[in-house]
C-alpha cells in the first residue's frame, strides 16, 4: 500500500513538474542587423545559462557582415530566420514571435549579454505571480560605464515621453522585485497568450514604428488589456547602449523617437492626456522640420494619422480605465525613478 502511494505521489509530482516546465517554456527572439561580433557574445551568454530548456530564434535583417553564416556554423541549435531585407526591430520581432513555440517570448538585443542565472531568476519570478503578469524585465546594466543602469523598467512622463528608469544611475544592490508600468524590449519576457490578445493588424509590435518606442506602445496596450509588468533585479543583462543605432545617420534616433511618440500617444492615451500633449506634439513637429527637413514633417504627419487610425483597434482590447492607469503611472517630467 505504501509503495503504491509513493509511486502515485511520484507520478503526480512528475506531472506537476512537466506542467510547470511547459508553462514556463521560453522562446528568445533576437533581431540582428550587421552586428556579428556582438551577436556571437549574446548567443554565447544564452548557451551558458544555468537553466536551459528554452528556444532561441535569430531574425536576421539582411546583414552583410557574415552574421547568418556565423549563426549557422557556431550555433546550430539556434533557429535562423533570414528576412532578406531590413524590416526594422518591430517587424523583425514579429517574424520571430510568429515562429516561437514557447508560452513566453523573450526579446533580447543582439548587443546584450545575459548573466548566467538570468533565465533562472526570471522564471522564478514568473512562478511567484499570477496569470495577470504579462511582462517581466531583468535589470539592464550598461556595459560602459560599468555599474551603471541602462533600464530598470519604463514609465510615462506627463509630457508624453516614456523613459527608462534609473538610466545612467549607479546600480543598487538592495533593489527589490517590483511592479513597473511596462518593460523595455531590449531584454524582456512577454506572455505569449497576452501577445495574441493584444495583437493588432500592424503586428504584436507595431511594424510602422520600425524601431524605437514600439515597446512602449506594446507595453501600454498590454496594460490597457489588464496585464501587469514586473522588474526583477536579481536577473541581469549587460547592454552595449545604442550598439546598432550608432550605425545610423545623424539625428536618426531622435527623429524616430519624436514621430513614434506621437503615434504611440494618439493610439493609447486618454483624450484628456492627448489634449494636454498638443503643445509637445507641435514642438516635436518643429524639431522634425528643423533637423530632418520636409520629409520628416511628412513622416510625422503619417505617424499621427496612423495613431488615430489604429486607436479604434486598441479600444477593442481595453479592459481597464485609461484615466486611472495614467493617474497611477504617469510621472512628472524630470522624474528618474
Amino acid at each position: 500500500m505504501t509503495a503504491r502511494l509513493s509511486g502515485n505521489g511520484h507520478t503526480k509530482r512528475s506531472i506537476m513538474n512537466q506542467n510547470e516546465k511547459e508553462a514556463l517554456s521560453i522562446s528568445f527572439v533576437i533581431v540582428s542587423w550587421n552586428g556579428c561580433e556582438d551577436l556571437r557574445l549574446c548567443l554565447d551568454s544564452l548557451a551558458q545559462q544555468t537553466e536551459q530548456g528554452f528556444e532561441t530564434i535569430v531574425v536576421d535583417n539582411a546583414s552583410k557582415d557574415g552574421s547568418p553564416e556565423m549563426v549557422r556554423n557556431e550555433f546550430p541549435d539556434v533557429r535562423l530566420i533570414e528576412t532578406g531585407d531590413n524590416l526594422g526591430f518591430a517587424e523583425g520581432c514579429n517574424r520571430g514571435i510568429v515562429e516561437a513555440t514557447g508560452n513566453w517570448v523573450g526579446t533580447l538585443n543582439p548587443d546584450a549579454v545575459a548573466e548566467q542565472n538570468c533565465v533562472a531568476e526570471l522564471r522564478q519570478a514568473i512562478r511567484e505571480h499570477g496569470d495577470d503578469l504579462g511582462m517581466v524585465q531583468p535589470c539592464i546594466a550598461l556595459k560602459e560605464p560599468a555599474n551603471r543602469a541602462n533600464s530598470t523598467g519604463v514609465f510615462l512622463l506627463s509630457n508624453g515621453k516614456a523613459i527608462d528608469r534609473d538610466f545612467g544611475e549607479p546600480l543598487r544592490a538592495n533593489d527589490q522585485t517590483e511592479e513597473i508600468f511596462c518593460v523595455t524590449a531590449g531584454a524582456a519576457l512577454y506572455r505569449k497568450e497576452m501577445l495574441e490578445k493584444v495583437r493588432l493588424p500592424s503586428g504584436y509590435f507595431d511594424r510602422t514604428f520600425f524601431m524605437y518606442v514600439e515597446d512602449v506602445d506594446l507595453g501600454w496596450r498590454c496594460r490597457l488589456a489588464g496585464y501587469k509588468a514586473l522588474y526583477v533585479p536579481s536577473a541581469k543583462v549587460f547592454h552595449k547602449f545604442q550598439g546598432s543605432s550608432g550605425k545610423r545617420r545623424k539625428h536618426f534616433v531622435e527623429l524616430q523617437c519624436r514621430k513614434n511618440r506621437v503615434r504611440c500617444n494618439l493610439k493609447n492615451a486618454s483624450w484628456p492626456f492627448v489634449r494636454r500633449l498638443i503643445p509637445e506634439m507641435f514642438g516635436d513637429l518643429w524639431v522634425c522640420l528643423k533637423k530632418g527637413g520636409p520629409i520628416f514633417v511628412y513622416e510625422f504627419a503619417i505617424a499621427a494619422r496612423d495613431g488615430l487610425k489604429q486607436r479604434p483597434e486598441v479600444d477593442k482590447i481595453v479592459s481597464v480605465d485609461r484615466l486611472q492607469t495614467e493617474t497611477r503611472w504617469v510621472m512628472a517630467a524630470g522624474t528618474t525613478k
